[in-house]
């Protein structure tokens, strides 16, 4: 279906366009078909017909956008079941479709649908219904760097970012109409946004932009000076780099809003930092470990020759988090941050480089 050719993320052509290239009218999922493109609301029509006509047991499900409404039911307002899926029976499970949203991965919703009431137009007469909502483990940023502490105190390197699920998704959409210089500078500032300090950033491949089925990986050569900070004999470095959205997040001691995400996310770093050869680890911080069910963040760090191996993952499972429940939550991200500002002691031998 995402091969079909879909209007609604094209740029809105006047009458004059429409006529001059003889664009015909689309009345019904037979003309989406005949023709080869579609609005996202029929390109969704359409994979419907297609999904019972292969046998399966499906219905289709008007939907209220979490972007624009939070939807009671008893209000009866129709106006506001303002998108469609297709929900899908298959081995007992119900499973939930959007191929009229451009990128979405198989099995999933772009996020204002997900979690969000709808009305399903089943043989009995409709019911409604919650749509589903994506785990964790299944949107988010994998960050594998593999860096070298120079003996001047700057990290150098190369990081792989893996873009999953949904976050691969949005960034497919927002680049949909740009060309490769605006890709790579898109790719190269949200490299630089996840690091605490100012940092140089080269993408080094070419990503995959069209395929909504695999992650979006980008490769990039990174270079971050005065990482390391040296009082006598002692150099200090912290392990965790790609902390910078978690450095101000939930400040405030009060809050009058409940917490909304998006969708539920994971970051998950796996770092590996060369040391200058002789260096010693004289300190090296404890294993951290915060499970509060709906928040999850785990970080370990290991010594094994000059090399240190950093795991850290941040698991957010929830979407919405009434008010009432901010303090824990602030409670978490100042863990969180003080764990992040954990500092690695080395002593590096002098060299005519640092002096």
């Amino acid at each position: 279906m995402q091969q079909l050719r879909n209007t609604s993320y094209e740029v809105e052509k006047t009458a004059q366009e429409q006529k001059r290239d003889k664009e015909k009218s689309v009345y019904s999922v037979d003309d989406v078909w005949k023709h080869g493109y579609g609005t996202d609301v029929e390109l969704t029509w359409l994979f419907l017909g297609l999904v019972r006509a292969a046998g399966f047991d499906a219905c289709g499900v008007w939907v209220s956008s979490r972007r624009e409404y939070f939807f009671d039911k008893s209000t009866m307002e129709n106006h506001k079941l303002n998108t469609n899926t297709v929900l899908v029976r298959l081995n007992q499970k119900e499973l939930y479709f959007d191929p009229g949203a451009a990128f979405t991965p198989f099995g999933m919703l772009t996020w204002s649908e997900t979690g969000a009431p709808g009305l399903c137009l089943d043989k009995e007469g409709g019911r409604w219904v919650t749509t589903s909502l994506p785990r964790s483990s299944e949107s988010g940023v994998d960050r594998a760097a593999k860096l070298k502490l120079t003996e001047t105190g700057s990290l150098e390197g190369t990081v792989t970012i893996t873009y999953a699920g949904l976050d691969a998704m949005y960034h497919r959409v927002e680049a949909r109409d740009d060309d490769e210089t605006a890709r790579k500078k898109l790719l190269e500032d949200l490299m630089k946004a996840q690091v605490p300090l100012p940092s140089e950033v080269e993408l080094t491949n070419r990503p995959d932009w069209s395929n909504s089925e695999m992650p979006l990986v980008a490769e990039f050569k990174i270079s971050i000076p005065n990482w390391a900070s040296s009082a006598g004999k002692r150099t200090a470095i912290t392990g965790a780099v790609f902390t910078a959205a978690e450095k101000h997040l939930f400040e405030s001691e009060a809050r009058v809003h409940p917490i909304y995400l998006q969708y539920p996310f994971h970051k998950l770093d796996d770092i590996t930092i060369e040391l200058p050869q002789g260096s010693q680890v004289t300190s090296l911080p404890a294993a951290e470990k915060k499970d509060e069910g709906l928040v999850l963040y785990t970080l370990e760090l290991k010594k094994d020759g000059d090399t240190i191996h950093l795991t850290r993952k941040l698991n957010m499972d929830f979407l919405l988090l009434q008010q009432k429940y901010y303090s824990a939550l602030r409670k978490f991200f100042q863990a969180v941050r003080a764990a992040d500002d954990q500092q690695i002691i080395l002593e590096i031998p002098i060299s005519p480089a640092r002096n």
